[in-house]
C-alpha cells in the first residue's frame, strides 16, 4: 500500500533576496525594526550596523559602545514599541541603544561573565538575560535593576525566553536541557 504522506514533496529552494556585508567576523544576532524596511545586526566584531533591507547597504556608520569598542555581542532584542536595542556582549554587560542615534544609553552589571542571550518581555517592561556564568536575570527595563536573578542550573546559559504571558522564563544550555523559571519570586 503507498500513502500519499509517505512521498517526499519537493520544497522550492529559497534564494537570498540581498547579501549584506561588513561585518567583520560572526554574525550573532538580527532584528527587524518596525516599518520593515530596516534590520539591525550584531557580530563578535563588537558593533552593531543598521542596514536598509531594499538596497542592502549599511545605514551609518557602525554602532559601537564607547566603554568596550571590541567587546563582541551575543545577542540583540527589540521591544515591542521597536526604540530601544537591548544586547548582551562578551564584556558581561546587558546594553541599551537608542535606535534613532545608535548610542548605548544604558549599561547594567551584574553577571559575572559573557552575556550570551538577550528577551524582551511582551509589555516592553523587563528584560531577562543569560550569561556563561549560569545564570539568568530579570532587570527592570527602565531602572535597569535587577528584579531576580536564577541560578539555572546549566553551567552556561546560551539562550533566554520569555513565555507568552511573561510568567515563565525557558532557558537553554550546552546540557540539552531547557528548564522553564517562574518570572517572580515564590
Amino acid at each position: 500500500m503507498s500513502s500519499q504522506t509517505s512521498k517526499k514533496q519537493q520544497t522550492p529552494a529559497v534564494m537570498p533576496i540581498k547579501e549584506m556585508q561588513g561585518h567583520t567576523y560572526d554574525v550573532r544576532g538580527v532584528v527587524h525594526l518596525p516599518g520593515g524596511r530596516r534590520i539591525v545586526t550584531c557580530s563578535w566584531d563588537g558593533s552593531l550596523r543598521l542596514w536598509d533591507l531594499e538596497s542592502g547597504a549599511q545605514i551609518g556608520e557602525d554602532w559601537r559602545d564607547d566603554e568596550a569598542k571590541e567587546a563582541g555581542v551575543y545577542s540583540i532584542t527589540l521591544p515591542p514599541n521597536g526604540k530601544t536595542i537591548a544586547s548582551g556582549s562578551e564584556d558581561g554587560k546587558v546594553k541599551l541603544w537608542d535606535v534613532e542615534t545608535g548610542k548605548v544609553i544604558q549599561r547594567w552589571t551584574g553577571h559575572t561573565k559573557d552575556v550570551t542571550s538577550v528577551c524582551w518581555s511582551a509589555g516592553g517592561d523587563r528584560i531577562v538575560s543569560g550569561s556563561t556564568d549560569g545564570t539568568a536575570r530579570v532587570w527592570n527595563a527602565k531602572t535597569g535593576e535587577t528584579i531576580l536573578e536564577i541560578k539555572t542550573g546549566h553551567e552556561s546559559v546560551r539562550a533566554v525566553k520569555y513565555s507568552p504571558d511573561n510568567t515563565q522564563i525557558a532557558t537553554g544550555g550546552f546540557d540539552e536541557t531547557w528548564p522553564g523559571h517562574q518570572t517572580e519570586r515564590n
